[in-house]
C-alpha cells in the first residue's frame, strides 16, 4: 500500500481481527486510530440501498467538497468501473476478504489527483454482511486538494488480499496472500476469476 492512512488501517484492522476473520463494528475504537479518523469511513454493505457511508471522516468530504454522510459509495463510480467495484464489494463480504483500490480523482478544472483507497470487512451484531470499513487517502498530496473537490473517481487499479487465507473461489491460498490484478507473464488464464473488467490471479503481488 502506498498511502500512509491506508497502511495504518489494514495494520489497524489487522492486529483487531486477531484469528477472526473480520472483526466486530463495536471492536473498533477511534481513539487507536485518532491519526486517520479524518481519512476514514463506514459503509452499510447493502447492496440495494447501494452501499450508503455511515460515516465520513473529514478529510474524505473535504476531498469531495461535501458531508459524505448518507451518500451512497456506488454513485461515485462511472457505469464502468461501477460493475467492478460492486464485485470487490461482494467478495469483501463473500470471503472476508480486503480490497485494495489504486483511484484517479478528477476535478471541474481538469486536475488530477493519485488517490490510494482500502475497504476491510466488518461484522455488525454478529452478521458478516454487515458493515465495511474503509480509508480514502492521496499518494501525495497537491496543494489544492481540498480546496477544489474532486468530482470523479476512475478506477485505476485493484488488488484483493485474503488475510484469513479463505479464497473459496480461486481455491486454497496462504495467509495474508495478496493477488495482483496485474498477472505475472507466465500466469495462466485458468488460475483467475473476473471481477468487473478486472482478472484476479492467484499468487501476485
Amino acid at each position: 500500500m502506498k498511502a500512509a492512512a491506508t497502511r495504518e488501517l489494514f495494520a489497524y484492522w489487522n492486529r483487531l481481527r486477531g484469528a477472526r476473520a473480520a472483526p466486530e463494528r463495536a471492536d473498533v475504537d477511534p481513539g487507536q486510530i485518532r491519526g486517520i479518523l479524518g481519512d476514514t469511513f463506514i459503509l452499510e454493505a447493502s447492496e440495494e440501498a447501494q452501499f450508503p457511508f455511515r460515516l465520513a471522516g473529514s478529510r474524505l468530504c473535504d476531498i469531495a467538497g461535501h458531508e459524505m454522510k448518507g451518500e451512497r459509495f456506488l454513485e461515485l463510480w462511472s457505469a464502468a468501473d461501477r460493475a467492478t467495484v460492486l464485485g470487490a464489494l461482494s467478495t469483501i463480504s463473500d470471503d472476508a476478504a480486503v480490497a485494495v483500490l489504486g483511484v484517479t480523482g478528477g476535478t471541474e478544472l481538469g486536475r488530477k489527483v493519485d488517490l490510494e483507497l482500502v475497504l476491510l470487512p466488518l461484522r455488525h451484531r454478529g452478521r458478516t454482511h454487515a458493515r465495511i470499513l474503509g480509508a480514502l487517502a492521496p499518494v501525495e498530496t497537491p496543494y489544492w486538494l481540498g480546496a477544489c473537490p474532486v468530482t470523479r473517481f476512475e478506477l485505476a487499479s485493484l488488488r484483493m488480499i485474503w488475510p484469513s487465507g479463505r479464497r473459496r473461489a480461486i481455491g486454497e491460498a496462504s495467509a495474508a496472500q495478496p493477488a495482483s490484478l496485474t498477472p505475472p507473464p507466465h500466469a495462466l488464464a485458468g488460475a483467475a476469476r473476473r471481477i468487473g473488467r478486472f482478472l484476479v490471479f492467484d499468487g501476485g503481488r
